[in-house]
């Protein structure tokens, strides 16, 4: 078994986040660790060929960092130390994949692609057959306090926090009509059909509107073209993110989002919407651990979770979330969990407001929440679940 774990940092501070929380799981399971400092990339390249050797050393990274862009990392032939050392690269990728056509096909001798929606892992199974699919890797969450020491309820100055930035839907016109009106009508055919039937994943409505528009495309036509359209992916987790955050605080609710550009979104009662801009995900735990409601709207991971609900959960807030089929299966409503419609948003504020006004019942959530997902859901976790799933075989 290999024993060395490298991790990445100094780039997306989230990413960097998660690689410091891995590396504590990783360092009680045995491994040494080395991080890469993207931000001081000549000198930790320099402690790398050191640190690194071959056949003993495993890269546990998130999307593509220390695979493409660092330069150091590669000799004069383009021949990355990955490769010339025989290291595995398991890449934990925490967006779509639709996003990342170019790197997909280009990656590292040996490579392990990990999913954190099980909707992606089928994604990456139907257009890059050819890749190896480690696992499937739910994101997973940071207790402030591992202890369960948090706040209770009564004293925490927030009702309901949501963490994460804001964009007006008006901003995607510019890719909406990039192509002429023929274009938009299709564009915004897509939007309606997710809109009007959230459930479904966006790749699924747009192979079909593709499919019914052109008959006959292929599965490599596909492949091509999904990741032109992913402005809709983004457009469409916006859009719902706002529409739920606007329910809530034009039903006379106080809502405080932790996230850029909350100022620009459009309600009846903005008195009722505070904000401040994200500073790093430390500051945002913080912030969930002051509030009695915890906000999440999924980022269209339809067969997955995001970190929002464990943290949450880890941390105190009665987490208030929309649906997947992953949660679905894994959370009791109610009970360590509050679920709410993407379909009916209108029930959103009476729903948040019924908790507000039941203290018990939301210490009683609050209690079971932090339980469960500190025995099953945090970083260290998913450290032991790499290491059983897959880093002991490789």
């Amino acid at each position: 078994m290999r024993h060395k774990i490298v991790l990445m940092a100094g780039g997306t501070e989230t990413l960097e986040y998660f690689s410091y929380q891995l590396k504590k799981g990783f360092e009680a399971l045995g491994y040494k660790t080395f991080i890469f400092d993207q931000s001081m990339e000549e000198e930790s390249a320099e402690a790398l060929y050191k640190f690194a050797d071959s056949y003993d050393t495993i890269l546990v990274t998130f999307n593509f960092d220390g695979i493409h862009y660092e330069t150091s990392l590669f000799d004069v032939n383009g021949i990355s130390i990955w490769d010339k050392r025989k290291i595995p690269c398991v890449n934990i990728v925490v967006d779509h994949p639709f996003y990342y056509p170019e790197l997909l096909d280009i990656i590292p001798n040996i490579y392990y692609e990990i999913s954190i929606d099980r909707y992606h892992d089928k994604y990456i199974k139907k257009y890059y057959p050819d890749i190896k699919r480690g696992m499937f890797l739910p994101l997973g969450g940071t207790p402030l306090y591992p202890d369960g020491s948090f706040k209770d309820t009564g004293s925490r100055p927030y009702n309901i926090i949501f963490t994460g930035n804001y964009t007006p839907p008006e901003e995607f016109d510019q890719y909406i009509m990039r192509n002429g009106d023929e274009y938009a009508d299709f564009y915004n055919g897509i939007i309606d059909d997710l809109i009007s039937d959230p459930g479904q994943t966006c790749e699924a409505v747009i192979e079909r509107h593709i499919c019914q528009e052109i008959p006959g495309t292929d599965k490599d036509q596909l492949r091509e073209t999904l990741p032109n359209m992913i402005f809709i992916d983004t457009y469409i987790r916006f859009y719902f993110r706002g529409l739920a955050v606007k329910e809530l605080i034009d039903n006379d609710l106080k809502v405080h989002c932790v996230g850029n550009g909350w100022e620009r979104l459009k309600c009846r009662h903005p008195e009722n919407l505070t904000y401040t801009s994200y500073t790093n995900s430390e500051e945002c735990l913080k912030a969930i651990s002051q509030s009695k409601i915890s906000l999440n709207v999924m980022p269209w991971f339809k067969d997955g979770a995001h970190d929002r609900i464990f943290n949450s959960m880890l941390n105190g807030a009665v987490c208030l979330t929309d649906h997947s089929q992953y949660i679905d299966e894994i959370l009791l409503p109610n009970k360590n969990v509050v679920f709410y419609d993407l379909k009916q948003l209108e029930m959103l504020p009476f729903i948040a407001g019924s908790l507000l006004n039941d203290k018990s019942q939301m210490e009683m959530i609050q209690q079971e929440a932090f339980k469960y997902a500190a025995e099953n859901h945090t970083w260290q976790q998913r450290a032991r679940m790499l290491h059983n799933e897959l880093l002991k075989f490789i």
